[in-house]
C-alpha cells in the first residue's frame, strides 16, 4: 500500500473528496477537458446519448455531467484525470444491467465511463485461460469462448449483463456449484486508478487490491480486462424443468425445507438448480452428468418435496444450448443493448432459513403475493452447502461475504407498461420484514448485483458486505483517499 501511496503524491493530479455540491454545473470543465484530450463521448442531444441514458430499470433514471465511450486504455486514463480535476465523480459502466442503475451513478452528476467497447474475447487454450474485456456482454462472451476450442467460463445467465458488473460483485449461474463465482476465476485485472495509473490486480500483484475487486470492485478504479481460468465446455448436459403448484402455505414450506436441507447436505456439485415462485411457480436446473445418476439423485428430492409426480421436462443439451435454455433470448446481443423493465427489487443471502422464517414467507406468499397481479417473482438459487465450489473458498480469500448463503434469492416486483407506484414498495419490503422478524438474531446478507435502492447506505454496506466492510474501507483509503470512484451503496460512499 504505500508504493500506492506514493504514487499519489507523485503525480500530481487535484484529487478530491466526492462529488461537488452541484456536479452538474461542471459539465462545461469536464466537457472541455474530454475534449482536449480527444476522449470520445456521447454528445447530449444525440441518439446515441439518448440510448445510452435508459436504463435497464426505468424506474431509476440519473443524468450524468459527462457521458465518455472510450476505445483505449489511455482514454480510460484521461476520463479519469478528467473527473478528478474537476471534483466529479467517476463510474464505469460495462453493461448497464444494473437494478439500481449504478452504471450510471446511481444518481445525478457523475462521469460515467462506457467500457462497451472493451469487449474482445482472446483464448489462450495452452494456459486455459481468456483475456475478457469488462464491456463484453455474457451471451458474446460464451458464443466467442466456445468458438476459441470450445472453452467456458462460470458467469450468470441473463445474455444482456456485462462482464464488467457481474465479475467485481459475484456472478453466480448454473454451473458455480462446481466452477465457482465468476470472480472466482479471475486470475488477474487490468485496473485504472483514481490516479489514472494502470496496474496489474492479482494475488501477487496489488494482492490488497485484487481481494478488494472480487466482491465490491467498483468503489476501487475501472477494469479494463479480465484474465480468467477457462474449462472445456461439457456437452451433454441434463437440463429439466418441473411445473410445480403449491396449494397453500405448508406445501410451500414442504418446498423451500427440503429443498434448503438437500442445498446445505447432500447437493452434488454437478447439480444446479432453482425454485421459481411466482403466478406459477418451476423447479429447473442443470445436472452435470448422466441421466441414470440424475434420476437417482432427483428422483427422492422431488419425493421429499412433495412434488414426487410434478409434470415437466427433461432433455440432454450442448453447453451453448444450456446456456440458451435459461437466458430469455438469444445468446448473441444487438450492437446496442435495448432490454429494458421497470421494477423493485430486494435480495436476500441466508445461511439458513429457520423453519419458523420460511412458514413466514410461506404464509406471507399465500396471503398477500398470490393476490397480488404485478408480474412480482421470487427466486431461490441454491448458491452454497457442503459439497458448492462457492463456499470451498475460504472466508477471507475475497471480498465476497456470502460463501455460506444456502440461497441467494431474488425478489422482484414488476409492472409491465407505466410506472411503478411508490406505495408498491411495502409489498417486497413486508415481505423481507415477515421473514426477518420471525428469526431474530440472524444476520441476513444481501447480494449488490440485485441492488436494493430502498437501503441507506450504511444498510447497504452491513447488507451487501457483512464482516468484510471494514477491510474493504481501509482498501478503498489506500487505492481511492479522495473518492473518485463512489456511488450511494458504493465501499465509502
Amino acid at each position: 500500500m504505500g508504493q500506492i501511496s506514493l504514487v499519489f503524491a507523485s503525480i500530481g493530479l487535484v484529487l478530491f473528496s466526492g462529488a461537488s455540491a452541484n456536479p452538474l454545473d461542471k459539465r462545461a470543465a469536464v466537457d472541455d477537458c474530454l475534449s482536449r484530450l480527444k476522449v470520445p463521448v456521447f454528445t447530449p442531444g444525440s441518439g446515441d446519448y439518448t440510448q445510452a441514458l435508459k436504463p435497464f430499470n426505468l424506474r431509476v433514471t440519473f443524468k450524468p455531467a459527462a457521458y465518455a465511450v472510450p476505445t483505449t486504455v489511455q482514454h480510460v486514463q484521461d476520463a479519469v484525470s478528467c473527473g478528478a480535476q474537476n471534483n466529479v465523480v467517476v463510474t464505469a459502466k460495462s453493461g448497464g444491467h444494473s437494478y439500481g442503475s449504478h452504471g450510471l451513478g446511481g444518481e445525478d452528476g457523475h462521469l460515467i465511463v462506457d467500457m462497451k467497447n472493451f469487449n474482445t474475447v482472446t483464448v489462450d487454450q495452452g494456459s486455459s485461460t481468456a483475456v475478457i474485456g469488462t464491456g463484453g456482454r455474457l451471451g458474446n462472451v460464451a458464443t466467442a469462448l466456445y468458438n476459441q476450442g470450445k472453452q467456458a467460463i462460470s458467469h450468470g445467465t441473463c445474455p444482456g449483463v456485462g462482464v464488467g458488473g457481474l465479475t467485481l460483485h459475484g456472478g453466480y449461474g448454473l454451473i458455480s456449484r462446481s466452477k465457482g463465482l465468476t470472480l472466482d476465476n479471475i486470475v488477474e485485472a487490468t485496473v485504472v486508478l483514481a490516479n489514472s495509473t494502470v496496474v496489474t490486480a492479482s494475488t501477487t500483484q496489488n494482492p490488497d487490491l485484487f481481494w478488494a475487486l472480487r466482491g465490491a470492485g467498483a468503489a476501487f478504479g475501472i477494469v479494463t480486462n479480465f484474465k480468467f481460468k477457462t474449462f472445456t465446455a461439457p456437452e451433454n448436459n441434463i437440463v429439466f424443468n418441473y411445473q410445480v403448484s403449491p396449494g397453500n402455505a405448508a406445501q410451500l414450506a414442504q418446498i423451500i425445507n427440503a429443498m434448503q436441507n438437500f442445498t446445505r447436505f447432500e447437493q452434488p456439485p454437478e447439480l444446479n438448480m432453482r425454485l421459481f415462485l411466482s403466478g406459477f411457480t418451476t423447479f429447473s436446473g442443470v445436472y452435470y452428468g448422466s441421466r441414470a445418476n440424475f434420476d437417482a439423485i432427483m428422483n427422492p428430492l422431488k419425493q421429499k418435496m412433495g412434488i414426487g409426480n410434478a409434470f415437466g421436462s427433461v432433455s440432454t443439451n450442448s453447453w451453448l444450448n444450456t446456456l440458451t435454455s435459461f437466458s430469455n433470448g438469444p445468446l448473441q446481443q444487438a450492437a446496442v443493448y435495448d432490454t429494458h423493465e421497470t421494477f423493485f427489487s430486494k435480495s436476500l443471502m441466508p445461511e439458513y432459513l429457520p423453519p419458523a422464517a420460511v412458514d413466514a414467507l410461506s404464509r406471507y406468499w399465500e396471503q398477500n403475493a398470490r393476490s397480488n397481479s404485478r408480474s412480482w417473482y421470487l427466486l431461490f438459487d441454491s448458491h452454497a452447502g457442503a459439497k458448492s465450489a462457492i463456499s470451498s473458498v475460504s472466508a477471507d480469500s475475497t471480498s465476497y461475504a456470502h460463501r455460506n448463503a444456502t440461497f441467494k434469492m431474488q425478489f422482484y416486483d414488476r409492472v409491465n407498461s407505466g410506472n411503478y407506484d411508490p406505495s408498491w414498495f411495502p409489498f417486497l419490503n413486508n415481505w423481507i420484514k415477515a421473514i426477518k422478524d420471525a428469526s431474530p438474531g440472524i444476520n441476513y446478507g444481501m447480494y449488490i448485483n440485485y441492488a436494493d435502492t430502498s437501503l441507506t447506505k450504511d444498510e447497504a454496506h452491513k447488507s451487501y458486505w457483512l464482516g468484510n466492510y471494514d477491510k474493504l474501507v481501509q482498501v478503498k483509503a489506500a487505492y481511492d483517499p479522495k473518492k473518485v470512484f463512489v456511488g450511494p451503496q458504493l465501499v465509502g460512499s
